[in-house]
């Protein structure tokens, strides 16, 4: 009996090894393989397309349970941006490592630091002054914000992120009230950041043998591999429009555009004035989503209109063309799958809808450089010099008659002495009337 026992015991175990083996692995996952994010110049303003491009990133790096490396070179950006930065940092379900590679990470760029589970400066870099400012869109002009309404959600936000990974809340609490700026060893020495290092390769280099644990689940660092991860058109269009002067500048087009297009009654530039207003609305922290959709619908209702309604290619066309396009630059790849397509699908789209509006575009300005073309060319409809004719009547030299040239009858003043019947051959044409002179040569 008690032998039955022990193989059936030994039975189960064997039976559960591989069930156990696996939640040992599940438990356990060695990192090899990290996206790699740049947030560095030209693109190193903390903004919505910013922010974009980092939750994509994150949310693809949880999908292939891989990690995520962000390289910082920023003087900040905008509060709303770094919130959700930091949020999906936060949150994320694999390692997120932030990099400070320059010489600063200001403001925003502090804030999307202090939730990564490891930051890492360069010897150069500086982090800290995070009092928000607000912008002048005319004069560029920054201003501090001091008000508690605006200052105390931030502390308790920062201070958040750092207490979930350890950090310093009370230097975390300065950088908001006081700007307090801190060296890169000195961030290391308060407990700010995690390390110094010289470069990307000792950065990879350090994080060997380290581990990072998420809901259970321990992430193991070995030997990295760097994935580079390219931000979407979408998100860089919206970081381009994302900028307070460019903003401004559109805003003023489109407004003025409106306005002359409105009084001088050429309404069929309307469209194009629309377009400056909605990519000037779009900087402004207007929703790009409902923008897309209307610029895709208007561009494809005017191109429609422009091809079978109305003769010819013109302004109409040209602005529909300039409306889809942009829409489809502009056009979300994520949401769910119940009401939008997928990203692939979208993405293939948002190509093929900028490839024909290329093509539409250059067609159409090969046809407008055609017709200058033809509209500079000299007429020659009406050219009659050196052609030949034959006199009605009999025109004495100095005097008018009628003669008859290219089958057509023209009143002519003759050099010569010209016989009805005989050839002439025209000198001039001086408005209404031919100048001739008696032909010489075979008839």
């Amino acid at each position: 009996m008690r032998r039955g026992l022990t193989t059936l015991l030994v039975l189960t175990l064997i039976l559960l090894t591989p069930i156990l083996n696996l939640y040992a692995v599940e438990s356990s996952v060695s990192v090899s393989r990290a996206l790699y994010v740049r947030i560095v110049p030209p693109w190193d303003v903390i903004d919505a397309g910013v922010a974009e491009c980092i939750v994509d990133a994150v949310r693809y790096a949880e999908s292939t349970r891989v990690a995520v490396l962000i390289e910082l070179e920023t003087y900040g950006g905008y509060l709303d941006a770094a919130f959700t930065i930091a949020d999906t940092i936060a949150t994320a379900k694999v390692p997120v490592v932030v990099y400070v590679s320059g010489g600063k990470a200001f403001s925003a760029g502090t804030l999307i630091s202090l939730p990564a589970h490891y930051l890492y400066l360069s010897p150069i870099a500086t982090i800290g002054a995070m009092q928000p400012v607000s912008i002048d869109p005319l004069t560029g002009r920054y201003v501090p914000i001091n008000d508690s309404k605006v200052i105390n959600p931030i502390i308790e936000k920062a201070e958040f992120y750092a207490r979930l990974r350890n950090r310093n809340t009370t230097a975390v609490r300065l950088f908001v009230t006081s700007n307090l700026v801190l060296t890169a060893y000195e961030a290391v020495r308060k407990g700010i950041a995690d390390g110094v290092v010289e470069n990307l390769q000792s950065l990879l280099g350090t994080l060997r043998g380290r581990n990072v644990t998420i809901d259970e689940v321990v992430y193991r660092f070995s030997d990295i591999g760097l994935e580079g991860y390219s931000c979407s058109i979408r998100s860089r269009f919206i970081s381009l429009l994302s900028n307070t002067l460019l903003s401004s500048v559109l805003m003023t087009i489109g407004i003025m555009a409106t306005i002359f297009t409105i009084a001088s009654g050429r309404f069929e530039a309307l469209p194009l004035a629309l377009v400056f207003l909605a990519l000037g609305l779009v900087g402004s922290g207007f929703s790009p989503n409902l923008i897309s959709i209307f610029l895709v619908l208007v561009g494809a209702a005017l191109l429609s209109v422009e091809l079978f309604l109305t003769p010819g290619f013109g302004a109409l066309g040209i602005a529909g063309i300039v409306m889809l396009a942009t829409g489809f630059a502009l056009l979300p790849t994520g949401g769910p799958t119940y009401i939008a397509p997928g990203a692939t699908l979208l993405e293939v789209s948002r190509y093929v809808a900028i490839g024909l509006g290329a093509t539409l575009g250059l067609l159409t300005g090969f046809i407008v450089y055609k017709v200058i073309q033809a509209k500079r060319r000299r007429v020659e409809l009406f050219e009659l010099a050196g052609k030949v004719g034959r006199a009605v009547d009999s025109i004495p030299a100095g005097a008018t008659g009628f003669v008859v040239v290219e089958g057509e009858y023209w009143r002519a003043t003759s050099l010569d002495d010209v016989d009805a019947g005989s050839l002439v051959v025209v000198v001039e044409r001086r408005d209404r009337v031919l100048v001739v002179r008696k032909y010489v040569g075979s008839s």
